[in-house]
């Protein structure tokens, strides 16, 4: 069957829509008249009338009724439709692609031939693609000589990661991953992407990733994976086609440092099937900046010294100003613990200018406009280093709107969302769902990847998802992050019916039921637990520096002799070497503080050690952020290099509870050594109940 451009567009508008659609904002978007959306309608019904589907209209708003597993099978089948003609969106994208893929200029008449349109058509094209790529890039056009994109490595490699998410093939590629048959892929694979990567290519890509991830020590949310694997595809194909980035900057060397360099060599060699020190340095640098922005995106944690307190004194700054503009106050631990996962990412990719995708923005700003301008004026004065796009601005928003809904509902069934974006959509998507239906119970946030090899989906009353799952053999629905009231009245009747036949469960039926091998694992986690708290005591002091030091270097290697003169292990020379490497590419101090944070995690540390310093004059230090910091306390964490993930969530757990709020802070400055061992010791034990409540 053959269907006409307009007629497809109207169509997925109106399947992905969760509301219905008015004829005039379909109007608007394909930029025709609404007597011509009403003229394309005759084909839209005749399509979906050969898929027992009906096109609804009520008040010139525009719907389709059908079932639900009928609408599924359509949009199955949707991609699968001939169309015989392009979207002028669909053809800039073609050419973009192309010119992005060519390096030598290509013809005008060979992309009407593809294309299937005149030259002055492919003409009128490139100049709409002229003007989106200002600032970024130049189309080149010359008479008898054809057109060619003129633009740096890096910013070509830009525009081919926007191309993927802006044509949405983020679905195909996590059906692609989870192995789905051939048939299936074929069908998923959207063939008016044609090709901007290679499929076999990236699934090579994407099983080397894969293997790597199964021995982190820390979470990595679906979509941070995808995005991970497409841009190491993007390097990969672009060094087979003779594109490379070579060198790093000078003020990029401080990269070699960090364990992710050597990862990104070993990946890429092992994607190109060569050895690790033939990869251009240029490509790891670049494969590096995307594993680090899509690392440690979870609630609990990792020790990451400095990245850690710069996130939690950035968080805390950005809920007491928006707070303040709100005049009402949050729940802070919850919102606390979500903004500091997301800004450990968030922070890095905006060091080194590294863009990312947020489909839900126009959402976002739509229906928080107030909420999202507020955060955004609150961000930019915290963080003044350089602009902060509106998507990053819009995943922050989502945490905030998530704790606003939030509320204390009875519950009584249970759920799972699933969702790849990230915490904060996950999170108020499923803080909606309580909102709108207090009637469940506990709702679970789990990945894509969690949920198709999740063994007791069926102990949970729904599920809920942001993305297709495609054919998995339980029920769940498809909604939109911001969740419409339809969605909510289809997942309210769902409920319903289920609570007229199925029995209710006891509140605490399915929780708590471990496998022998899961308890092992459990204690040995409480364990791993007790065990650094017991190290980190016992090594713990309080220490006045009494001497007067000259500058940070001396400062430093005061302290590290005053350690060893404790901890007999300790290397001093090692460790100072350690310290001031850290501090050439990240300050210590603390915004607004006198206190600044050291830590060190290699392989010379054999135990986790926090100990406390007050100089009897301040230092210098350079402050996270930029600027400094006049210190008297110093404040200093060691952590071995093979410490288990719970150790380092203890470690991430002292780190963020320096400047916990106002009283805290000023008690570390005040040097007092009686009331400052107390108030460590509590916390910790504090910290222990919590984890052993968990």
């Amino acid at each position: 069957m053959y269907i006409s451009a307009r007629t497809r567009l109207i169509l997925e508008q109106l399947l992905m829509s969760h509301e219905p659609v008015a004829t005039a904002d379909l109007a608007e978007y394909m930029d025709v008249s609404e007597r011509t959306i009403r003229r394309d309608l005759k084909e839209v019904e005749a399509v979906l009338g050969s898929y027992q589907l009906a096109l609804e209209r009520k008040d010139a708003k525009l719907s389709v009724f059908g079932s639900e597993s009928s609408r599924q099978a359509f949009k199955w089948q949707l991609l699968d439709l001939s169309y015989n003609e392009f979207t002028p969106m669909e053809r800039q994208q073609f050419i973009l692609k192309t010119l992005l893929k060519e390096n030598e200029p290509v013809k005008l008449i060979a992309l009407a031939n593809d294309l299937n349109v005149t030259i002055s058509t492919v003409s009128s094209d490139l100049t709409k693609l002229e003007d989106e790529l200002i600032g970024r890039a130049q189309i080149e056009r010359k008479r008898g000589y054809g057109v060619k994109l003129i633009a740096e490595e890096a910013t070509k490699r830009a525009l081919l990661s926007d191309l993927i998410a802006t044509t949405g093939s983020k679905d195909s590629l996590f059906q692609l991953f989870q192995q789905q048959k051939q048939e299936e892929i074929e069908m998923l694979a959207d063939e008016r992407l044609l090709h901007v990567i290679d499929n076999v290519l990236i699934q090579k890509v994407e099983e080397n990733v894969r293997a790597w991830r199964k021995d982190l020590a820390y979470e990595m949310t679906d979509d941070a994976y995808l995005t991970l694997v497409v841009h190491i595809s993007i390097s990969v194909e672009r060094m087979i086609s003779g594109n490379y980035l070579q060198d790093m900057k000078p003020d990029q060397e401080y990269f070699r440092n960090f364990p992710e360099f050597t990862v990104a060599k070993e990946l890429l060699a092992a994607c190109l099937d060569m050895e690790p020190f033939v990869v251009p340095e240029g490509e790891a640098l670049y494969v590096t900046m995307h594993i680090r922005g899509a690392k440690a995106q979870d609630e609990t944690g990792v020790f990451s010294g400095n990245e850690n307190v710069q996130a939690v004194t950035i968080a805390k700054r950005l809920i007491s100003k928006v707070e303040l503009e709100l005049g009402s106050s949050f729940q802070e631990a919850a919102l606390l613990s979500g903004l500091t996962a997301h800004l450990r990412p968030a922070l890095r990719r905006l060091d080194q200018n590294m863009r990312i995708h947020n489909p839900l923005i126009k959402t976002i700003k739509h229906d928080y406009p107030s909420l999202f301008q507020i955060v955004r004026v609150a961000f930019s004065e915290i963080y003044q280093q350089r602009e902060v796009p509106d998507e990053e601005i819009g995943y922050l928003v989502l945490h905030f709107g998530a704790a606003l809904l939030q509320k204390n509902e009875s519950r009584v069934f249970s759920g799972l969302v699933v969702c790849s974006s990230g915490i904060g959509t996950s999170k108020m998507l499923a803080t909606r769902l309580k909102q709108a239906l207090p009637q469940l119970k506990d709702l679970h946030n789990v990945s894509l990847f969690e949920v198709l090899n999740h063994r007791n989906t069926r102990h949970f009353d729904v599920i809920v998802s942001t993305i297709d799952l495609g054919k998995v053999d339980f029920e769940y629905f498809l909604v939109s992050p911001m969740l419409t009231d339809r969605e909510i009245s289809q997942i309210e009747v769902f409920l319903k019916q289920k609570e007229m036949f199925v029995p209710q469960k006891a509140p605490q039926e399915q929780e708590e039921q471990m496998t022998l091998l899961e308890a092992v694992h459990h204690l040995e986690g409480q364990q791993e637990y007790s065990n650094t708290v017991l190290a980190i005591l016992k090594g713990f002091q309080v220490a006045k520096m009494e001497e007067t030091q000259h500058n940070l270097e001396d400062t430093l290697r005061a302290v590290c002799m005053a350690m060893f003169e404790q901890e007999r292990d300790i290397q001093v020379e090692i460790l100072l070497k350690s310290l001031l490497e850290r501090e050439k590419w990240s300050g210590f101090g603390i915004p607004e503080t006198k206190l600044a944070l050291f830590h060190v995690r290699n392989e010379f540390v054999h135990q986790p050690v926090f100990q406390i310093f007050s100089l009897q004059d301040a230092v210098d230090v350079p402050a996270m952020g930029g600027g400094n910091v006049a210190a008297t306390t110093l404040l200093v964490l060691l952590a071995p290099e093979k410490l288990a993930p719970q150790g380092l969530e203890v470690m991430s757990f002292i780190s963020a509870m320096a400047i916990e709020n106002e009283g805290t802070t000023r008690l570390l400055e005040s040097g007092n050594g009686a009331e400052i061992t107390t108030f460590v010791i509590g916390k910790l034990n504090q910290f222990l109940y919590d984890m052993r409540r968990k």
